[in-house]
């Protein structure tokens, strides 16, 4: 079991090291990049339960979770049983169940917050956590006047349904002015990207209205983005700036971002890559109505292709931000009277990137290598969630 303090103290260690820029663990819950998988998904509660600590199976059934005791404090010479009667031993770390749900999502990604992805944040909790105060050793219960203290012993093989991928299985609409990207990974993507491209280079005056499929896209190059806004938007606008970003080593990285096709530009292969033989150049701005077709799952490269078109394709930007269980989240739309239409929901991103993966005991840390310190997105929407 890994202590929760220690872990802290040495994320900030490993932050020092391989993160660029100054922070510390309180701030890796907006780290794009930062996750830390302590899950052991060979361990599952014996119940099922929802986000209203209301048991959904198994002879606790309509009972509701009122307090989780964790396994910080716990003492092996203390052996728990299920009784009726209330737990109080105050060697035990004891949360309402409200405040363990707070308490474990400050430890998570922020686009593992309920509010972004119930179902995902719910597996965890159902999950045996190594870390010691995200394990749960034991629950109280009610139902009615009936209070019991239930000592949780996992299992293998649940009963529930555990179903992590939210990939949607939406059916592929066959016209020649929808354009589907399942990733932006041109290394492994390279034929459907390129086709795409292609395709949208030599015809995007004859189409009235563009849809930009992202289903499941959650990101990979950014070149795709670039080389698409290039294609819609000829002339570089106000908006459209060089990237410039900061490395483990300290160095930083300037180029323009709209012309990857040049040989000083860190891209410059990715593009040679895609064979594309040629970069169409319009004149005008696509003056058509463009429909963007988002998921959860779109972080990173996604969501820059997404942040990119709203900038350049919306009207009325409207932004806030919503309590959601003890974190602050921001959130964005547009005016339905823009060119652009969203559908769905966006991933985030805070700007870092190109993780390294660290064994840190019986857990693994991806820890961001590098950050970017300037570009095309402003301050105020990193970190942003982008809604219909």
């Amino acid at each position: 079991m890994i202590n929760f303090n220690l872990l802290k103290k040495d994320i900030n260690n490993l932050l020092k090291k391989y993160y660029p820029i100054k922070s510390n663990f309180i701030n890796t819950y907006d780290l794009s990049h930062f996750y830390i998988n302590s899950s052991n998904w060979e361990k599952y509660l014996p119940f099922n339960f929802n986000l209203d600590g209301i048991i959904l199976d198994g002879i606790y059934k309509n009972y509701i979770i009122t307090h989780i005791i964790s396994n910080k404090k716990y003492r092996k010479e203390q052996k728990l049983s299920v009784s009726s009667s209330l737990f109080s031993y105050s060697n035990f770390k004891k949360y309402t169940f409200k405040k363990f749900i707070n308490l474990y999502v400050s430890y998570l990604n922020s686009s593992y917050n309920p509010c972004i992805d119930q179902n995902k944040f719910l597996i965890f909790m159902h999950i045996y956590n190594n870390i010691d105060i995200l394990n749960i050793k034991n629950i109280i219960i009610k139902k009615g006047n009936k209070i019991l203290n239930v000592q949780v012993i996992y299992i293998s093989n649940p009963s529930y349904n555990i179903k992590w991928n939210n990939t949607l299985q939406n059916k592929k609409i066959d016209k020649e002015n929808h354009f589907y990207f399942n990733s932006f990974d041109v290394y492994s993507n390279k034929d459907q990207i390129r086709s795409e491209l292609l395709k949208l280079f030599s015809n995007r005056d004859k189409y009235k209205s563009i849809h930009f499929h992202l289903d499941n896209n959650g990101g990979g190059d950014i070149v795709p983005a670039h080389l698409i806004l290039r294609c819609l938007i000829p002339k570089k606008e106000k908006w459209m700036k060089n990237i410039k970003k900061i490395l483990t080593n300290k160095n930083i990285l300037e180029w323009d971002c709209w012309k990857e096709e040049d040989i000083n530009s860190p891209n410059y292969d990715v593009v040679k890559y895609l064979d594309l033989g040629f970069l169409q150049e319009y004149k005008t701005k696509y003056n058509g109505k463009i429909y963007l077709h988002m998921t959860k799952q779109n972080g990173s490269a996604s969501w820059f292709f997404i942040t990119y078109l709203i900038y350049g394709f919306s009207k009325n930007i409207e932004r806030f931000s919503k309590k959601c269980y003890g974190k602050s989240i921001r959130f964005g739309r547009i005016s339905k009277e823009s060119n652009l239409i969203l559908e769905g929901m966006s991933g985030t991103t805070s700007g870092d990137g190109n993780s390294i993966e660290i064994n840190y005991k019986n857990i693994n840390i991806n820890i961001p290598t590098e950050q970017f310190i300037n570009c095309s997105i402003k301050r105020c929407d990193w970190n942003r969630y982008w809604i219909e």
